[in-house]
């Protein structure tokens, strides 16, 4: 099983290893391919990253909503609900209004997604572990795992390619970023979020 919001984040690493493939595509020789494809490896890690900030905020509001209908939500998760209907006073009424149940339940779920898309950093180590706090869990969950699978010091390594990213949109450099390293750091992040989905599931 796997929650809905693994199928997005699926779609944009499936997106992100297109440019990789479009990058190898354009390489002929040795030496890099001629611009603008050298920017395809910078643009995988971008979407990648962005990726995982989208995901992070999906399931954390999916998972969040599962407990409020299980009665075992925390006070974090009231006090994020507190934080949605001050941002939207007629959250209550437009809930009211809606015609079924599924449709009142996906309206509140949207609306906290939207919270965190808008209002919550997702990116890094501290985002994931953070999200895993809120499903009630401990954030070595994940990261032991991962060490497990073969990848070595996990905090450190989401940390450096989320830098590598914030340099790219946020400062317009531009890192040196080959199409494997690019392609390693996608396939880390396959493995961190089924290591995160697999816990929600079980929240």
């Amino acid at each position: 099983m796997a929650t809905a919001s693994k199928a997005a984040y699926e779609n944009n690493t499936k997106r992100a290893r297109y440019f990789l493939r479009i990058h190898e595509d354009a390489q002929k020789g040795r030496g890099s391919p001629p611009l603008p494809y050298r920017e395809l490896p910078r643009a995988a890690v971008v979407f990648s990253v962005g990726a995982i900030d989208a995901y992070l905020s999906e399931v954390s509001a999916e998972v969040m909503i599962r407990q409020f209908q299980a009665g075992v939500a925390n006070k974090e998760a009231r006090d994020v609900l507190q934080r949605v209907l001050k941002d939207i006073p007629t959250l209550s009424l437009e809930v009211a209004i809606l015609a079924t149940s599924d449709e009142r339940v996906q309206r509140v779920q949207d609306a906290v997604a939207d919270h965190f898309h808008t209002n919550v950093s997702n990116h890094g180590q501290k985002a994931v572990s953070a999200a895993i706090v809120r499903m009630g869990r401990t954030p070595n969950q994940v990261w032991d795992h991962l060490v497990e699978l073969g990848h070595k010091n996990p905090n450190a390594f989401l940390d450096h390619w989320t830098s590598i990213r914030h340099k790219i949109v946020h400062q317009g450099e531009r890192p040196t970023v080959r199409r494997g390293g690019a392609d390693s750091f996608i396939a880390f992040a396959d493995d961190l979020v089924a290591r995160v989905d697999a816990i929600a599931e079980q929240s």
